[in-house]
């Protein structure tokens, strides 16, 4: 088949990359000039690396990922409130977004990349989807995959409807240097003033980042450079600290945190699909808006893979993530809420449930990412 997939990110290069393997005639379309991911690090979860298996790319990305082992939940004074261990048969991984791109993308060839194309609509039809660009003629194909993110430019012309959402809390992030006693333990700090995490990468790196209650587009945050976040995190233990001390003053970024109202399908037009975060944008509390995006990926190569018509690989592709990804975008949303509480007696309830649940039963609150089908 002839596909088209509209944003270079990590889930549209994930797809070209395995719909190459399979021989399809594949082109990815990206409005900037260049491969350039926004953002500091990220995890991938041993659902996606399960989900991979054996492929090369597999192969690629653990090789430029740092090994998690646990994750700890900690109060503002230093106190330990919850510690959860990650499964040791599964493989979790940190790494540099950039770094992912880079190395996914050397997984696709340099005919495949179309850049400085800025899509303004699609059209699907029993027979053909239709790509219309602001400066190029436009294309047919196959299949058009919109992989654009959460301001897919896709969704907005096949399902104008879809909501998204501003959580209430804005969110700084940076990566640092030098920290190698970091080890393979990811720390978040919950306070009256917000959570602060860190999280180690490969050789002695760590990423941070800082989620703060504020209004949407909230003028007093989008002032916040170093000296204003090591004077809001003053009073946070010596970790935060040095962690902000070692921060360079120019590379701080800065997002308000959003979601989306879940959708009910992700094809429409026959033959235009979505994928990641143009299809299910999530905060970002469970790790998994990346990891999402490649399972879609992953999930969508193998059922064109398996199934003898279009229309039967997407149905399947449908049901198989669809329900699972509204789980994700709803039980994420709602860590966050909890993560964010500012009350002295909320935050005090929260606490002392957080130190009295059994590591078996947080643990088992993610269990249902490693139950998806992958075709």
């Amino acid at each position: 088949m002839k596909i088209g997939i509209v944003g270079a990110g990590i889930g549209g290069l994930t797809l070209a990359a395995l719909l190459r393997e399979q021989q399809h005639e594949v082109h990815i379309f990206e409005q900037q000039a260049a491969i350039k991911e926004v953002g500091a690090g990220i995890g991938i979860g041993g659902n996606v690396i399960d989900k991979l298996g054996d492929r090369d790319l597999t192969k690629g990305i653990k090789n430029i990922g740092h090994v998690l082992q646990t994750t700890r939940m900690l109060d503002a004074q230093g106190n330990v409130l919850s510690e959860v261990p990650f499964d040791k048969n599964t493989t979790n991984l940190t790494v540099l977004r950039q770094t992912l791109v880079d190395t996914i993308a050397s997984y696709v060839t340099d005919d495949m990349l179309h850049f400085n194309h800025e899509v303004t609509s699609v059209e699907g039809s029993e027979t053909m989807a239709r790509l219309h660009f602001r400066e190029q003629a436009s294309q047919t194909f196959d299949l058009v995959v919109g992989a654009d993110g959460i301001h897919s430019a896709v969704r907005q012309a096949v399902y104008p409807k879809a909501k998204v959402q501003y959580q209430g809390y804005t969110c700084f992030r940076g990566v640092v240097s030098d920290l190698p006693e970091l080890g393979h333990v990811a720390d978040e700090y919950w306070g009256a003033k917000g959570r602060f995490g860190i999280v180690p990468l490969l050789n002695g790196g760590a990423y941070w980042f800082a989620a703060i209650n504020a209004k949407e587009n909230d003028l007093h945050y989008k002032r916040f450079n170093k000296p204003y976040l090591q004077a809001y995190f003053n009073q946070y233990p010596e970790p935060v600290r040095r962690v902000l001390d070692q921060q360079p003053e120019t590379e701080i970024l800065h997002h308000d945190i959003y979601d989306m109202k879940p959708l009910n399908t992700f094809v429409y037009q026959q033959r235009v699909v979505l994928l990641g975060d143009a299809a299910h944008a999530t905060t970002p509390n469970m790790g998994q808006g990346a990891g999402q995006a490649m399972e879609d990926a992953i999930v969508l190569a193998n059922v064109i893979d398996k199934y003898d018509t279009l229309a039967a690989a997407l149905k399947r592709y449908d049901k198989l993530r669809v329900k699972h990804t509204a789980k994700v975008i709803k039980r994420s949303r709602k860590i966050g809420r909890i993560a964010q509480k500012q009350g002295r007696i909320s935050m005090s309830v929260r606490n002392r449930v957080a130190l009295k649940l059994p590591v078996w039963l947080v643990s088992r609150q993610l269990k249902f990412l490693y139950k998806a089908k992958s075709e």
